[in-house]
């Protein structure tokens, strides 16, 4: 297989070194143990820190024979777009949790694909799943145990 070869200034470089850090965290973020394979091209990527100038966000650690981020990158990256990202899934996944609780209470048990009577009741519950959430947080949610 033929390789490639990118031509990127150091705007863009920073910007391939963030998504490759954002992508390798969220692939394995929830493994016991790392996906190699982009372990192979994070580390790749963070090689030619020193050729794109950023000796101040990535560094290379001789006893690990890796490349990382500096701490404080990495910090700013979490706030940046791992922290917001974390917080609106919460809320996405909530809504959508609930919602298909209360359609299967009201329709039993639930094939796919949806009926439309149900993809209509199921978009009228996240609606009204997630205004209530919104004006109220979680304070009104009720967990009634049966």
């Amino acid at each position: 297989m033929g390789k490639v070869q990118l031509e990127m200034d150091q705007e863009q470089y920073q910007k391939l070194v963030e998504a490759v850090f954002l992508g390798t965290w969220m692939v394995n973020s929830t493994k016991l143990e790392l996906d190699e394979n982009f372990e192979e091209i994070r580390e790749l990527i963070l090689s030619k820190y020193k050729e794109a100038g950023l000796e101040d966000k990535v560094s290379y650690q001789q006893a690990f024979d890796i490349h990382e981020l500096n701490r404080e990158y990495e910090e700013q990256l979490f706030q940046k777009y791992i922290d917001e990202y974390e917080e609106h899934s919460f809320w996405d996944m909530l809504i959508e949790k609930m919602s298909e609780k209360q359609l299967k209470e009201e329709y039993g048990e639930i094939s796919t694909p949806l009926s439309d009577d149900m993809v209509e009741r199921r978009l009228h519950l996240e609606e009204q799943i997630a205004q209530e959430v919104e004006e109220n947080g979680i304070t009104r949610l009720d967990f009634n145990k049966k």
